[in-house]
């Protein structure tokens, strides 16, 4: 028997929301609703096969209730000047049936709980209110201005050394505090030619508390106590968006460039330093293009760009009994390469017919054959020992593909 392994992850999520508008007179519009979400949080299973023998981790799964409700209000109160206003309240029960542990400094679990089905371990409460003011400068141009507040209760730990290329999804809990974001924005709106072509320029700042990230030497992956290993601090993130959108027309397509930076602060990582965030990006570029040749025939394109991720890569290096060490200093001081691709989609619409209608796609994902890197990580050089070498892991070049498509 050869050695096989299988390892997964994942959320189980199901959500009842319900929504309702009302029109007290032309000038206002209030919407209003709830939604209630159950969550399983399975961390991490890992079967594996050694000589004819199989082993199998299962961590243990988490559960958790969020629900909200919300009132919002549009209201126009001259040709040249609306608001929107409102306010979400959201409530998030860490919930049993499962274990509560608890952990001393060197994260060794000291104590435990055990939860019943449905029982409440944790519960965190919040309000999100919204403001939003729009205030028209001619036919063309508009001025827009908001203030929002968002809690998000489910969080992404990402490896933020790139030779293992995966995130874990955890649950708010007695030890991990839900994300707190304020967020304020201005906009300067504009049409052109008829309203036919939109552009925008928008400047944002996100002021966050809670933010979740993991002790250094943290592994992710089946991590039975990665709880007790995560960390909370503060975030920013600040940027400028343009956009541009031509609407009609045989040539169609918009046009989105980002300028943004993010950072976290976390006491006990980077020396109390503000450092990016895995996921920021100084630059992010999509163009997408559409050409109707005819009623039937239509190509399109699109092209994207981005910085690549934050990572922490070595330092240098050190040697413990003949192997090879990495040493690492600053979180996330180093960058992956840039991210680009072209994709380019040929749609031929087909008869239609009485009861359907048919469409063919024939597709290429990545047409110029880029292999962009997935992850990268560092070993010991076969051909220099004692020497560290890095080896790029990319996921997919050039990919074709056909679609037929049916509409009844």
């Amino acid at each position: 028997m050869s050695d096989l392994i299988s390892m997964s992850s994942g959320i189980d999520n199901y959500n009842f929301k319900e929504d309702l508008t009302y029109f007290p007179n032309p000038n206002m519009t209030t919407k209003m609703g709830f939604n209630i979400s159950k969550y399983q949080f399975n961390p991490g299973k890992l079967d594996f096969g050694i000589d004819s023998m199989d082993f199998k981790i299962v961590l243990d799964e988490q559960n958790s209730i969020e629900s909200g409700a919300y009132i919002s209000n549009e209201h126009i109160f001259s040709p040249l000047f609306s608001s929107e206003y409102g306010i979400r309240a959201s409530m998030y029960n860490q919930i049993g049936p499962g274990w509560i542990y608890t952990y001393d400094d060197d994260n060794i679990k000291i104590d435990s709980t055990w939860y019943d089905e449905w029982e409440t371990a944790q519960r965190y409460i919040n309000l999100e209110p919204r403001l939003s003011f729009n205030y028209r400068l001619s036919e063309k141009s508009s001025l827009k201005t908001s203030y929002n507040r968002m809690a998000q209760y489910v969080h992404q730990l990402s490896n933020s050394t790139s030779g293992q290329a995966t995130d874990v999804w955890i649950s708010s809990s007695t030890l991990v505090k839900p994300l707190l974001v304020d967020q304020f924005a201005l906009g300067y709106f504009h049409n052109f030619r008829d309203n036919s072509i939109e552009a925008s320029l928008e400047v944002y700042y996100k002021n966050m508390h809670n933010v979740s990230d993991f002790e250094d030497g943290t592994d992710l992956m089946f991590n039975d106590r990665i709880e007790a290993q995560i960390l909370n601090g503060d975030g920013r993130s600040y940027g400028l968006e343009l956009f541009l959108k031509k609407k009609y027309g045989k040539f169609t397509g918009w046009l989105s460039y980002t300028l943004a930076r993010t950072e976290y602060k976390i006491d006990e990582i980077n020396q109390g330093n503000w450092y990016p965030s895995k996921y920021d990006h100084a630059h992010d570029l999509s163009v997408v293009l559409n050409y109707a040749i005819n009623e039937k025939v239509n190509i399109s394109g699109t092209w994207v760009y981005y910085s690549g991720n934050a990572v922490t890569f070595p330092s240098g290096q050190y040697e413990i009994d003949g192997q090879v060490v990495p040493y690492y200093t600053e979180r996330n001081g180093y960058r992956m390469p840039d991210y680009h691709r072209l994709d380019l989609n040929l749609h031929l619409k087909g008869k239609d017919r009485k009861r359907f209608s048919s469409s063919w796609d024939l597709s290429v994902y990545n047409v110029y054959n880029r292999y962009n890197a997935y992850s990268i990580y560092f070993r010991e050089s076969e051909t220099n020992p004692g020497n560290m070498e890095a080896v790029k892991l990319s996921l997919f070049g050039i990919v074709p593909s056909l679609t037929y498509n049916i509409n009844f």
